[in-house]
């Protein structure tokens, strides 16, 4: 699986072709289609990160620098 900013870049790249409304119909419908399952994808990931940094922090409490 590619890295979590690679998927947000390639994310981010399917927004710009979206919004430029060069691409026709048929291919506008699987970028979008693509963009929603990567945007999904990425929530969960994000969500998982937040889970994990929560439970650090309750176990261990906050580091000081």
């Amino acid at each position: 699986m590619a890295k979590f900013e690679d998927r947000m870049k390639h994310l981010e790249e399917i927004v710009t072709k979206l919004e430029s409304g060069e691409e026709d119909l048929d291919r506008s419908i699987e970028l979008f289609e693509e963009g929603l399952k990567l945007s999904k994808e990425l929530q969960k990931e994000l969500k998982e990160y937040e889970k994990k940094i929560d439970e650090l922090m309750k176990d261990d409490g906050p580091k000081e620098v």
